[in-house]
């Protein structure tokens, strides 16, 4: 049984993941037959910048509230072994960015989790196939920034797609049912659930992403894009 990690980062979607997010993909793992691994942070990356800012960061248990959530064992991000997980997945929600990262408030100067830093290198260095829904597919993006420029799916937030394409990301503008394959950097992402959004053509989008990354069989349309990558698509009748 293929091992997926999961890493969240806390519960709601303004300030943690997705349940909508996490709730598809969880549906679509136990019909690939994979067993998903979750992790979430000890802390935000607030607390770990000193002064006020750290002062003024709540505490927060995530591993509690990624509980609630999955109704699963959760472990801590150090935990994580990319060694022993067979692909890695970031659902979304805005708490990638503000939770694990400090991408929100400092931009291209942003920090990150060191141990997320590492896990994410890990993986990508062993070519293992990395997936990412909205703002994780943002995390991803930003993280890998010295090592590659990947393309991925655009989350409908202009001031994060404006910082992706300064670190030389390619944000790709797509509907929710469609997923962005970078093949080169063995990366996948799509946009997911949102507010606004149609829960039923994300649900489609992640359908197809859980499906590409597990190499289980699914029926889609393909179309070629640039630098090697596929923009795939999940047409539904709907």
């Amino acid at each position: 049984m293929k091992k997926v990690g999961i890493v969240l980062s806390g519960l709601g979607y303004d300030t943690g993941t997705s349940v909508w997010d996490v709730s598809y993909v969880l549906k679509e793992a136990e019909r690939c037959a994979a067993k998903p691994i979750f992790f979430a942070p000890r802390e935000s990356i607030e607390r770990r910048i000193p002064g006020v800012r750290r002062k003024n960061s709540p505490l927060r248990n995530f591993a509690d509230e990624a509980k609630a959530m999955v109704r699963d064992d959760v472990l801590f991000i150090e935990q994580a072994d990319p060694r022993e997980l067979d692909f890695l997945l970031i659902p979304g929600g805005a708490g990638c960015i503000n939770v694990l990262t400090s991408l929100e408030r400092d931009g291209t100067e942003a920090q990150v989790l060191s141990e997320l830093r590492e896990l994410i290198a890990g993986m990508y260095a062993r070519e293992k196939t990395i997936a990412a829904i909205g703002y994780g597919a943002a995390l991803v993006a930003f993280i890998l920034r010295t090592r590659t420029n990947i393309i991925v799916a655009a989350m409908d937030d202009a001031q994060i797609v404006e910082i992706l394409k300064k670190i030389g990301a390619d944000p790709v503008k797509i509907q929710s049912h469609e997923v962005v394959s970078d093949e080169e950097n063995h990366i996948l992402s799509t946009p997911g659930t949102s507010p606004r959004g149609s829960l039923f053509r994300a649900a489609l989008g992640i359908e197809v992403l859980i499906a590409e990354m597990l190499q289980c069989t699914q029926n889609h349309d393909s179309r070629a894009t640039k630098n090697k990558s596929t923009l795939k698509r999940r047409i539904s009748n709907a």
